[in-house]
């Protein structure tokens, strides 16, 4: 069905064939689970035409390229990826879609050049948001795998609630919530944890420090674990201590701009105006100059996709099943932060959240 579902969206284009190079992309479409080693190196590409299903990748992933496909033809290039690879190219329909934000200009230069060399009269073109826009409406065995990884994520903040103490620096915490996702869950982090206490929580994406947890001071915590290749991304403001006036005030207008969107979110409604939803109310609180992110993005194969909870973007129209995330935040300089964090799915009427464990400021103080 995806690769059908392409097929549609490639005639709607005029593209003849497409070669896929996201690796993410790669998976989605073809099972094939491996990812690329770093910028530059690819672990194989996707060509793709109404007649033309071929992953080609090299000898080291020619046995698990098997495992992981069904119904696609295997072709191992042996030594020079680009002239193997037009070889392949010599039957696809023109023009050829590429994929504009992840393909290299390197190896669009030396894609284009191999086949002019051999005389492959196939024009090259770019695409944008293709495959993205396919996986932003999730199916149902996706949904099973995301409510899996929050399941599995929230396991790992119930134990931070006997964890967390005083002296432990932010790297500690970040290492046991690695820990807890490594070796006792036995599955793969979203994305290296968030641990933000006292005024590094004002930073909304700080990198954990040597920086000692300490009483009477927000301490955020984002994080989450990707199981069979589906994320979770989940966060939770704790204070150590007896909470203060201005601890409460802000923690309570976070988690009143969570609660109201959540209940107001639903199919129709463009993202931009999600997420004004948040922030119109925390601007007739008169602290929405301290809610400096957008209100959410989606969730799946990545941490971080479509669609885009943001006021800056050309907004979009949620659709039955996409997923993404709620989470306002203020962020004060110098004192710090609050942060609440919950994944959704868009349903029918309105959406149903995927998180069980309660966002009430009194279950996340110790």
């Amino acid at each position: 069905m995806r690769i059908k579902n392409l097929r549609k969206l490639m005639q709607k284009k005029n593209l003849g064939s497409i070669i896929i190079s996201h690796p993410i992309n790669r998976r989605y479409l073809s099972g094939f689970q491996i990812e690329d080693p770093q910028i530059g190196e690819s672990s194989g590409v996707l060509l793709i035409s109404q007649k033309h299903n071929i992953l080609a990748t090299d000898f080291r992933y020619a046995e698990l390229a098997k495992e992981d496909t069904k119904d696609w033809e295997i072709c191992i290039y042996q030594h020079n990826f680009f002239e193997e690879i037009t070889e392949l190219l010599k039957n696809m329909p023109s023009p050829l879609g590429f994929e504009a934000l992840h393909l290299t200009y390197s190896a669009y230069q030396h894609l284009k050049e191999t086949l002019k060399e051999k005389g492959i009269p196939l024009d090259i073109v770019p695409t944008e948001g293709l495959v993205e826009g396919l996986r932003k409406i999730k199916e149902d065995s996706e949904i099973i795998l995301l409510k899996q990884a929050i399941k599995m994520t929230e396991e790992v903040y119930i134990k931070l609630k006997t964890f967390l103490n005083p002296g432990l620096t932010e790297k500690e915490v970040a290492w046991y919530i690695e820990t807890q996702i490594r070796h006792e869950l036995n599955a793969e982090l979203s994305f290296p944890p968030i641990v933000a206490s006292g005024y590094n929580a004002a930073i909304p994406h700080a990198v954990p420090t040597e920086k000692r947890l300490k009483t009477n001071e927000p301490i955020i915590i984002d994080c989450g674990l990707r199981w069979k290749g589906y994320c979770a991304d989940m966060t939770r403001t704790f204070y150590l201590g007896k909470p203060d006036k201005k601890f409460k005030e802000i923690y309570n207008l976070v988690f009143e701009a969570q609660k109201l969107t959540i209940a107001q979110i639903k199919r129709g409604l463009k993202t931009y105006q999600v997420d004004a939803i948040a922030r119109d109310f925390l601007k007739e609180k008169g602290c929405a100059h301290a809610f400096l992110h957008s209100l959410g993005h989606g969730v799946g194969l990545l941490v971080h996709e479509a669609p885009s909870l943001s006021p800056r973007r050309p907004g979009e129209t949620l659709q039955t099943n996409m997923v993404a995330t709620i989470e306002p935040g203020l962020y004060l300089s110098g004192w710090g932060g609050v942060r609440i964090e919950d994944m959704v799915i868009i349903r029918e009427n309105g959406c149903e959240r995927l998180n069980k464990l309660s966002t009430n400021l009194k279950d996340w103080v110790l």
